[in-house]
């Protein structure tokens, strides 16, 4: 993960708090299919941190060439109960990722004009019972920020390889994903800012007559500090969706926004409003509600609670003449001990499926839960992470099926 430009770089990295605070990410590869309307993939204007941002750690940052660079590379094994997500005779499998991670900035202690930052790192897979699949799979990101007293332009562009079973195809299938654009802010007063974006994002699938998408959006909005603690604005934001399997999708949405901290150990981010959409092939208009709650709440020294909720509309990549309407929630408990972190939650997604066209077969809304819980901590004066996770998912819908996914990994910087 590529931390954002503003944050400070320095030493006082806990890898296994790191890892674990990212791990369980073998289950969200499934959602592969809703990453393509991400606005934001590099995280550049979250309010509410990650547990990363929060102990401030850079992943082992080191100086040498002008900048800073960090090389750590982490080995995982996975169990996996259901590999194709089939109702019945299910086939179980057992892969081993290698991933080394190479990320570089040019700002390490903060503060500079300009910024950039970059990571590549490539995943290499293998599989116990299924050899053909074997292959190396590619990331990386690149960001450039230039900072004024009052304003803030950014760059930013990721390319990504996945593979993987994906719920919303129902099968397992090879992708990638490429997002780009602009961010700007500007503070207009003393308590007022405004800012604005333009992203382009675009999916494509392997075969399997799977469909991917291109999604263009921009959006304008204003924020206004109350008091203190508080802050509220609204944001006016387009999205153009296109995909040979449902045609293209207009959508306006005015979004009024909340945001509230207290010290350190309240954050809220709040987003609701209505989008106002239209489809190409039916010329139908409809009306849905956005949201995308963002919240953590440090109970005590040791106890964090952390809660999302998100909105996404993406064409069926496996369905002709469908978009999916996703509501995706999760909730989960951390606890800090004394040498690692226990992590545990449930996460529910409800995917509706609308038909904006000529469709082949009927589609039921499907339903996914899961519940989790994951362990890390550190060895050898935290030089090497050990993390473990497991996951079971139910999915009642088109096609039911359930799932076990136990993984285990161990991280370490150079």
């Amino acid at each position: 993960m590529l931390l954002p430009a503003s944050l400070r770089f320095h030493r006082g990295w806990n890898p296994a708090l790191l890892a674990s605070a990212l791990c369980c990410g073998t289950a969200g590869a499934q959602d592969f299919a809703l990453r393509v309307a991400e606005s934001d993939p590099l995280g550049l204007g979250r309010f509410v941190p990650t547990t990363a941002e929060l102990l401030q750690e850079s992943a082992g940052i080191e100086s040498g060439i002008k900048g800073a660079y960090a090389l750590d590379a982490t080995l995982e094994t996975v169990y996996d109960s259901n590999f194709f997500l089939a109702p019945s005779h299910a086939e179980d499998e057992i892969s081993v990722l290698f991933r080394p991670t190479l990320s570089y900035t040019s700002d390490p202690e903060g503060g500079a004009i300009y910024t950039f930052a970059a990571r590549y790192e490539p995943t290499f897979r293998a599989f116990l019972d299924h050899s053909d699949l074997n292959d190396i799979d590619h990331t990386g990101d690149l960001l450039f920020t230039m900072r004024g007293s009052r304003s803030e332009l950014s760059l930013f562009a990721r390319y990504d390889e996945l593979t993987g079973t994906d719920r919303l195809t129902g099968s397992f299938n090879t992708g990638w994903l490429f997002a780009g654009g602009v961010r700007a802010s500007r503070e207009i007063a003393s308590r007022t800012s405004i800012d604005g974006g333009l992203n382009y994002s675009i999916s494509e699938f392997d075969g399997g007559g799977l469909e991917g998408a291109t999604v263009y959006s921009g959006y304008l909005g204003a924020l206004w500090q109350a008091t203190g603690r508080t802050s509220m604005g609204a944001t006016l934001r387009y999205t153009q969706t296109e995909s040979d399997h449902s045609g293209t999708r207009d959508a306006w949405a005015l979004l009024l926004e909340a945001r509230y901290r207290a010290g350190e150990r309240i954050w809220l981010s709040a987003t609701l409003g209505p989008e106002f959409a239209t489809d190409s092939i039916s010329d139908d208009h409809s009306v849905n509600l956005r949201a995308n709650l963002q919240c953590r709440y440090v109970i005590s020294e040791r106890w964090s609670w952390i809660n999302s909720l998100r909105t996404a509309t993406v064409p069926s990549p496996s369905s002709t003449g469908y978009v999916v309407n996703n509501h995706g929630f999760m909730t989960q408990l951390e606890h800090r001990l004394i040498q690692g972190t226990v992590r545990g939650g449930l996460e529910l997604n409800y995917s509706e499926y609308d038909d904006v066209g000529i469709t082949l077969v009927n589609r039921d809304d499907e339903k996914n839960y899961s519940i989790f819980l994951a362990y890390g901590r550190g060895f050898f004066n935290d030089r090497l992470g050990f993390d473990t996770s497991v996951r079971y998912r139910i999915n009642d819908g088109s096609t039911d099926w359930n799932q076990w996914l136990v993984s285990a990994s161990v991280s370490m910087p150079f």
